[in-house]
């Protein structure tokens, strides 16, 4: 069997390979995440109300590269004076704590599985070309496969 997988790109240029649920462009996990995160992603209505050095756009920390990009973030705000010491200090907090757990990660970059074309959705996140199928096999092709 084959199934589309899902068209999430992390920050590291990889390509989700998790099979996409039925009729969408994501697995359940990144689906879940975009949901989520869209209360905080700002759109052209709620952009002019964003205020320096009050709001900060950070990705989802799925990774060590996001992580790694957040921090980045949140230390060039802090030294350009864009946000104050005591907020910064908490974003670094959690940052850590985001970081400890994103060791445990295993996300080395493959060169056959870094995106090399994207697309926009609606929301304007980027999305990996359509069309990317993985092969499933039963228990029974497995062994079969194996025994050959």
């Amino acid at each position: 069997m084959e199934y589309p997988i899902c068209r999430h790109i992390k920050t590291n240029g990889l390509q989700c390979h998790a099979p996409a649920l039925t009729g969408g462009d994501y697995c359940y996990f990144h689906n879940r995440l975009h949901v989520r995160h869209a209360q905080f992603r700002p759109n052209d209505i709620s952009r002019p109300y964003f205020t320096a050095g009050r709001d900060l756009e950070l990705c989802a920390l799925e990774d060590r590269e996001a992580v790694q990009f957040a921090l980045s973030v949140v230390i060039n705000a802090l030294a350009t004076n864009r946000i104050d010491t005591k907020r910064a200090t908490a974003l670094l907090y959690g940052l850590q704590l985001a970081s400890s757990n994103a060791v445990r990660l295993n996300n080395t970059p493959e060169t056959p599985d870094v995106v090399r074309a994207v697309e926009s959705s609606n929301d304007g996140l980027d999305l990996a070309e359509p069309g990317a199928i993985m092969e499933v096999f039963t228990r029974l092709e497995l062994e079969q496969s194996t025994s050959s």
